[in-house]
């Protein structure tokens, strides 16, 4: 086989495939579990918690599975006992098609914390069992002709902030190399190796018993948040279609460009606000939005008139350090990117800037030479009845894009809330203009240095809903 020629679609059926989850009794173990079940393999099962197990084994006849799923007590770190029940998955099914290495052993602590030997138990739970798993079913796929190795990673193997403990991390860090250099090696096999990365997952023992919320960064209470069902159908959708690397949600690997290019103000930003408030204990599902006040009704004039609105201690934090042209050098590179994905996928229910109490909207144009949609993140103040927005591009001395795309076309969209408004922009100047700066400066007074930096006028533009009056100023 030619090193670069497709790799055989081993498991573009898993009816009838033999599977094997560790850590498979709770969770997204479970889910992942049930789905493959519910696909038509017959999955087996390693778990060390008598309990997991227990309350697996009630499951099975309220979800109709009983006949195709095989629980067992098996402790992954103990290499001889995860080998021999690799070895009698194998010998009771005469194959092993999948393996799903999903277990892990949580303790949530600071390093000065958390003891040696939990720190190595971490390590030998998750990257040591990865590794003895892989060793132990490599052989047995290619002697069958092929077969698929799942490995579970995380965000926080990827993402290094404050919040998760560092052994979980480096773990998962583990893992995620591994398996990267691992389907390398694999390019030309028939043995499909698939990395998952999840980010806050909901409603798990995970964050119930082990992960209070106030160990986790105030941004994640903004930040989608998915479920063990959604994780496992991902997973499905992996193996079905052959992907390398499944990130869940979506919006995850603009995440990690946005890391990549500077950890350090990432991890700053990623700081601030303090702990998280929202219960990840609990079952995820879609928080309510906060609607447009255009869209409520009585709505119709600026909510900020004859009392503007002023920034709080933490949005005045982020628009001072935004203000500094590294930060904008930064943003332009990598968080625009991230905010745009984010805002796109969640239909403007989550963004960057408003996990860090920054007002943003994304706003679509008709690209000016080329026709297309172009989405663009942008921080907002009221007005009128609809939304301001400015240029400032940054401090940079041309005019950003998207401006130059609404004095072509001012028919544009904003999306908010959940919600996708069409609007119609209008240039604003003269009093209007001076009206809207000095409720731009309340709010955020780094914008003063954009102007001064780029020595041009900024263009203000005010965003109209469609089919609603502006209301007087």
């Amino acid at each position: 086989m030619k090193k670069n020629a497709p790799r055989p679609r081993t498991t573009a059926g898993l009816k009838g495939k033999v599977c094997l989850v560790t850590g498979g009794a709770q969770g997204i173990g479970l889910a992942i579990t049930h789905a493959l079940a519910q696909q038509g393999a017959h999955v087996h099962v390693a778990d060390i918690s008598a309990e997991h197990l227990a309350s697996a084994a009630a499951g099975l006849d309220a979800a109709g599975l009983r006949g195709q799923i095989t629980l067992h007590q098996v402790d992954v770190s103990d290499r001889a006992a995860y080998e021999q029940y690799i070895t009698e998955v194998h010998k009771a099914g005469g194959r092993l098609d999948v393996l799903v290495n999903n277990a892990a052993f949580v303790k949530w602590a600071d390093v000065a914390d958390m003891s040696v030997e939990d720190t190595q138990l971490t390590m030998r739970t998750a990257y040591d069992a990865t590794v003895v798993g892989v060793n132990a079913v490599l052989p047995l796929m290619r002697a069958a002709g092929g077969g698929a190795i799942v490995n579970m990673g995380s965000a926080a193997g990827v993402v290094f902030v404050k919040g998760p403990a560092a052994a979980y991390a480096a773990s998962k860090a583990a893992i995620n190399a591994y398996t990267q250099v691992l389907a390398g090696e694999l390019t030309a096999s028939p043995v499909h190796v698939m990395l998952v990365r999840p980010g806050t997952v909901g409603g798990t023992e995970f964050f119930g018993r082990h992960v209070p919320s106030h160990l986790m960064p105030r941004i994640a209470d903004f930040l989608p948040v998915s479920t063990p069902e959604q994780v496992a159908d991902a997973v499905i959708n992996g193996l079905l279609h052959q992907r390398d690397i499944v990130d869940v949600p979506g919006y995850l690997p603009a995440m990690y460009r946005a890391y990549a290019m500077t950890p350090g103000v990432f991890r700053t930003l990623a700081s601030l606000g303090g702990p998280a408030r929202r219960d990840f204990g609990r079952p995820a599902r879609r928080s309510p939005s906060r609607r447009p006040h255009h869209a409520v009704a009585g709505a119709g004039t600026d909510p900020g008139a004859g009392a503007p609105r002023t920034a709080g201690p933490i949005e005045r934090t982020v628009h001072r350090v935004g203000s500094a042209r590294w930060v904008g050098a930064l943003a332009r590179a990598a968080l625009v990117p991230l905010d745009t994905a984010l805002q796109t996928r969640t239909t403007g229910r989550f963004s960057v800037g408003r996990g860090l109490n920054v007002a943003s909207l994304l706003l679509t144009t008709t690209g000016a030479r080329t026709g297309r949609p172009r989405p663009t993140p942008l921080f907002y103040v009221d007005h009128a009845g609809g939304y301001a927005v400015i240029g400032s591009n940054f401090g940079q001395a041309h005019h950003p894009a998207w401006t130059t795309n609404l004095l072509k076309t001012p028919a544009a969209t904003v999306t908010l809330a959940g919600v996708r408004i069409p609007v119609t922009a209008r240039l604003v100047d003269g009093p209007e203009q001076e009206v809207i700066w000095n409720k731009i400066l309340t709010v955020s007074p780094g914008y003063q240095a954009y102007r001064d930096r780029s020595g041009r006028n900024l263009r203000i533009f005010h965003l109209q809903p469609v089919g609603r009056t502006p209301a007087q100023q």
